[in-house]
């Protein structure tokens, strides 16, 4: 009688479990999991929210659970649209760069930043990254051909080829590494440069032949207390005591200075004379149709007469003054202006004053 009570008690517990079935939590956790539906990009908040259902179910309850497979199928389906999406957006910014040309470089080096920003998983996915490789090599073959091309106009080496050779080498030097290594004539620009440099140092050693040649035939006056060479042109004109005579003509003249360290400098001499005064402050100088303007204060202006003659006049650094001086010697024809407050005076530069600027700045050129 006994095991009859045993049995029926067992039938009764499995019936009353089974009258009983899933909990609500569990039911609750498989309404939010068929709520997930079609995965798609906007099917986070559903995953989540089924996810964290599942979570709050106990031990006994899990076993219950019928879609928990369901829903790891749904995170993984999310998480590989999440990778397919960051990899179609690197792509994207991959098939902006189209045709390459030299005006591509900011696309592809904006299409090389996402591919390298992105994590490997994502980079397992972008299809463009051939593409992307393909974009860049043909890039630098791009750069490496136009400075190829700057190569190959520097033609013939001569003393004029040095702004063809500075852009060639202005460019090459902006290329990459790998940029620099596909340049097939990059040999032809470092003989280029060679033979350039060797010119200008014949030029430099002609130069300096010819300025101290010229040096020879200057007026020399020493200044042997403070170790000082002045030489002056042939169209400087001196009197008995040494002086440069400066009551006879207007002029501009320069002449050099030298030290015994072999420091060179030049000197430049506005000088006006006539039979009246002008109190000049600014100098015109009209160098066919360039023009020079210097001003000046009035008491470092030299101020004296005599005989019923008056001359003025100012020494002046010459540093300043080259391309100017430079300009009077090219001239056809220049007209030098004193002009004060009240007067003004103008002269024509002689045709011997120009010989003697030109010496004057081929020697301290050729020294300097």
């Amino acid at each position: 009688m006994k095991k009859y009570l045993v049995v029926i008690m067992a039938v009764l517990m499995a019936l009353c479990l089974c009258a009983c079935g899933k909990s609500e939590a569990v039911k609750a956790a498989e309404e939010k999991i068929a709520a997930i539906g079609e995965v798609t990009l906007n099917s986070e908040k559903r995953i989540s929210a089924a996810e964290k259902a599942v979570e709050k179910l106990s031990d006994d309850e899990l076993k219950q659970l019928d879609k928990a497979e369901e829903l790891k199928k749904a995170r993984e389906a999310y998480e590989e649209l999440v990778l397919e999406n960051k990899a179609a957006a690197v792509d994207s910014v991959i098939d902006q760069i189209g045709e390459v040309t030299l005006e591509s470089a900011e696309k592809i080096a904006a299409a090389r930043q996402e591919y390298d920003a992105a994590p490997e998983n994502v980079k397992e996915k972008v299809k463009g990254l051939a593409v992307l490789e393909s974009a860049e090599n043909a890039l630098i073959q791009l750069r490496a051909q136009g400075v190829e091309g700057l190569i190959d106009q520097i033609g013939e080496v001569t003393l004029e080829s040095a702004e063809k050779i500075n852009a060639a080498q202005q460019a090459f030097e902006q290329l990459t590494e790998k940029e620099k290594g596909k340049v097939k004539n990059a040999s032809l620009l470092n003989q280029a440069e060679e033979k350039l440099a060797a010119l200008q140092k014949q030029e430099k050693e002609a130069k300096r032949t010819e300025a101290l040649k010229l040096l020879g035939n200057m007026r020399l006056d020493e200044d042997k207390v403070r170790h000082l060479k002045f030489y002056y042109p042939k169209a400087w004109r001196f009197n008995s005591y040494g002086n440069w005579i400066a009551d006879t003509r207007c002029f501009i003249l320069p002449y050099i200075g030298m030290d015994d360290n072999g420091n060179i400098w030049m000197r430049v001499v506005y000088n006006f004379t006539d039979d009246d005064w002008v109190f000049f402050k600014k100098i015109t100088v009209a160098a066919d149709d360039e023009r020079y303007y210097r001003s000046f204060k009035y008491f470092d202006i030299v101020h004296d007469n005599d005989g019923g003659q008056v001359w003025e006049y100012i020494d002046t650094d010459g540093a300043s003054d080259v391309t100017m001086l430079w300009a009077i010697v090219n001239s056809k024809e220049t007209i030098v202006r004193f002009e004060g407050d009240d007067y003004s005076h103008d002269f024509t530069v002689r045709e011997s004053d120009k010989q003697a600027i030109k010496e004057a700045l081929l020697v301290y050129e050729g020294l300097k």
